[in-house]
């Protein structure tokens, strides 16, 4: 890669073709819940995608399932979220809870948004931020079109990787702890097979393939030993699909690599193509039941765990995940463990927290320090590494993007600074709406836990859905 520049003469005037109350940027699972909490209290919306679909990385990159963000058996993303798994399982009424198809999924986000009155544009992209002071006066962005701007009062940064935020020079931190890498990429793939062929069928298959797990991790292992793959990953890492006899495969793992680099990204795909390849190769060749498997699907894109994390009012901590910090502003409650697939290679940390415990994101982790009408609605909110690992999930990415569309609607309604909204009275607005919130106690505390040990993930009962790490 060359590192010289050039001059260059772009269009000092271009069309601007909307101007809306909100904006949201990205249409993932943060994106559709913004958009669609901004809608429903009467702004005029545009959300803008970059794919011609919905559902960023349940989509795009098929990541699958839903991992569980449960309390008591009880899910925390009551809401939109729930809105949406409800809607996709009306397209299958056969899947399962939380294991869903990709295409029911775009199909269910795009109902939900048009109903509430959204305007969707697909096939742009932001490619540039005008910031007067301290505001975002209006957002540039790109297609087949050429350059086009939008001007919006409040803007809702639902792309993942910060790019409204970081374009506006917002500040954000990147990388691990002790590590300047962020969790790995990985590209997820469905094979089927023929298990009518291994005298086995749907309902057996699951418990078919526990017995065939050890089998899996030791042919991978000695493939690994005998360079058959380059893959870091400590396991193979899988899932039952919604689809029959198909299993959906989330063990590629790119490490080193940024998303928010166009040519490591790009390099990146390459990569993940390549170690699956060779997980095929060999799950074919050593494998009984996988003789005759077939690539049922690739995602279009490579799943993205973690990149930037822009920087707000307030911050989350490994320490607050360990005592289930409550707030008075919260926005959404967790549970989902700590999650780190090592930025350095092979090993995950999953680090529990007690039976019955959870922690909770307050809003000033999603108001951007000193932009007055930017929030962020998806996984690149104002937290450590640790927390990230375990908030970036689909579920509370969702219910977080509502909270910022809803309030971003509060801010354009009373003119006010997104930052001088009422995180308690956004928190009981969010309640009334039906939103899984507890009442503050500012006593709850749980016992202080240890930071969990970096492990090898490979117990039988978590090859095949048993909501676990993705």
């Amino acid at each position: 890669m060359t590192t010289e520049t050039i001059s260059v003469n772009l269009p000092n005037q271009i069309p601007l073709t909307h101007n809306v109350d909100v904006l949201v940027a990205g249409g993932g699972p943060g994106g559709i819940g913004a958009a669609i909490g901004a809608a429903r209290k009467g702004v005029k919306v545009l959300l803008v995608e970059h794919y011609g679909f919905l559902g960023g990385m349940a989509t795009a990159g098929e990541v699958n399932p839903f991992m569980n963000n449960h309390h008591e058996g009880k899910p925390l993303d009551t809401g939109i979220f729930t809105e949406w798994l409800n809607r996709i399982k009306s397209y299958n009424p056969d899947g399962f809870d939380r294991i869903f198809d990709p295409h029911c999924a775009r199909l269910a986000a795009e109902d939900l948004c048009l109903e509430a009155g959204v305007e969707i544009l697909y096939h742009h992209r932001v490619a540039h931020v005008e910031r007067k002071g301290s505001r975002i006066d209006h957002v540039v962005l790109h297609s087949k079109s050429g350059l086009t701007a939008v001007k919006a009062n409040i803007i809702v940064d639902s792309t993942g990787d910060g790019d409204v935020a970081f374009l506006a020079g917002a500040p954000f931190e990147m990388g691990g702890e002790n590590t300047p890498y962020v969790q790995p990429m990985t590209l997820c793939f469905k094979l089927k097979l023929n298990l009518s062929e291994t005298n086995l069928n749907y309902k057996s298959a699951g418990e078919a393939f526990k017995k065939e797990y050890d089998l899996i991790q030791e042919v991978y292992q000695k493939a690994k030993v005998n360079g058959e793959t380059d893959n870091p990953r400590e396991n193979v890492l899988m899932f039952t699909a919604v689809n029959k006899d198909v299993l959906h495969f989330n063990t590629t793992r790119v490490i080193k690599k940024s998303s928010v680099n166009g040519i490591q990204l790009s390099e990146a795909e390459l990569e993940a193509r390549k170690q699956m390849r060779e997980i095929i190769t060999i799950l074919r060749r050593d494998v009984p039941c996988f003789e005759k498997a077939t690539l049922y699907s690739v995602a279009p894109q490579i799943g993205i765990r973690e990149s930037r994390r822009i920087l707000g009012s307030a911050y989350v901590t490994r320490e607050d995940y360990t005592k289930g910090k409550a707030f008075p502003d919260a926005i959404a409650r967790v549970t989902y463990p700590i999650d780190i697939h090592s930025p350095n290679g092979t090993g995950t940390e999953i680090t529990h927290l007690p039976k019955g415990a959870w922690y909770e994101i307050p809003y000033g982790c999603i108001v951007v320090k000193g932009l007055d009408n930017l929030l962020i609605g998806s996984r690149c909110i104002s937290v450590d590494h640790a927390v990230h690992s375990s908030m970036r999930v689909m579920p509370p990415v969702c219910s977080i993007g509502q909270a910022a569309g809803t309030a971003a609607a509060i801010a354009h309604q009373q003119n006010i600074k997104t930052s001088e909204i009422d995180g308690i009275k956004l928190n009981a607005e969010l309640k009334s709406i039906g939103r899984n919130l507890t009442e503050y106690d500012p006593t709850r505390e749980w016992e202080t836990m240890e930071p969990g040990d970096w492990k090898t993930i490979g117990k039988k009962e978590k090859a095949l859905g048993k909501f676990m790490s993705s």
